[in-house]
């Protein structure tokens, strides 16, 4: 997964503790198994918020890229929980509308950009390479159908900002007035501007048009709770091996004595 190298960290001394005190009775495996399983539980709050809070657009993939996984270190005794994203571009995907833009559960390339914003960008490329329109029927004020042959356009003469190549084609509508325009399938799935001067998209920003960047939104308003499960997952642990020790057939345990949470 990938979230952009956003270090969301929980500063706890009692867990700190409780760790060091496991650590006096497992090895570094055992201790990583441990670590692991609790991580398993005290992050899946922070996931399921995740979900809440991503933003769907007219493709779903951020969305459905939503991940988390437990990685155990058994050599040093540690464990990392992950939430976040799928790495975008691994695995396979479709057209999601009839564009280039494809759907899956790893095409969230974009989720660098709704986290920490977006530059203003520009259409700086000037279109006038004439077409060929194909032959069709068309109605004109008169009421009457008239074909129209195939013939060569010039170009368009302007600078153009559409979706029909990446997100598929749509259908250019007049308003009833007959003064404005809008795309079919409507905007954010279809858009179409065209201009006699470069166009300017302008920023995105932080957390796109919600104002809240998923991963630190959904972190902030769950970290209580992954410290309150971890605390408790490691307290059980930690209990359950001591009492497992004390009850050996020597009927002691030799070394320091061991408390759950110093």
């Amino acid at each position: 997964m990938a979230v952009g190298k956003i270090n969301l960290s929980l500063d706890a001394d009692e867990l700190r503790q409780m760790k060091a005190s496991l650590g006096k009775l497992f090895d570094n495996k055992g201790l990583s198994d441990i670590l692991g399983e609790a991580l398993e539980k005290a992050i899946w709050p922070v996931f399921l918020r995740l979900r809440e809070v991503t933003p769907e657009g007219p493709t779903g993939n951020l969305r459905r890229a939503v991940n988390h996984k437990v990685v155990k270190y058994p050599k040093d005794g540690n464990a990392v929980g992950l939430v976040g994203y799928n790495r975008a571009g691994k695995g396979g995907a479709q057209s999601a509308a009839g564009g280039s833009v494809r759907a899956g559960p790893d095409r969230g390339f974009h989720q660098w950009w709704l986290e920490f914003g977006t530059q203003d960008r520009y259409v700086a490329t000037f279109s006038n390479k004439p077409y060929q329109r194909k032959s069709h029927t068309r109605v004109v004020r008169s009421g009457k159908s008239v074909t129209v042959r195939a013939h060569q356009v010039s170009g368009q003469n302007a600078y153009i900002a559409s979706s029909f190549e990446r997100l598929g084609p749509f259908k250019v509508v007049k308003s009833p007035d007959g003064k404005s325009f809008s795309t079919d399938p409507a905007y954010p799935r279809a858009f179409f501007k065209k201009s006699k001067v470069p166009i300017r998209i302008p920023a995105m920003p932080i957390g796109g048009w919600t104002g809240r960047p998923p991963v630190q939104t959904a972190w902030n308003q769950t970290r209580g709770q992954v410290g309150q499960i971890l605390s408790r997952e490691i307290g059980l642990s930690l209990e359950a091996a001591i009492q497992k020790l004390s009850y050996t057939s020597t009927g002691s345990v030799t070394g320091a004595t061991i408390q759950a949470g110093g």
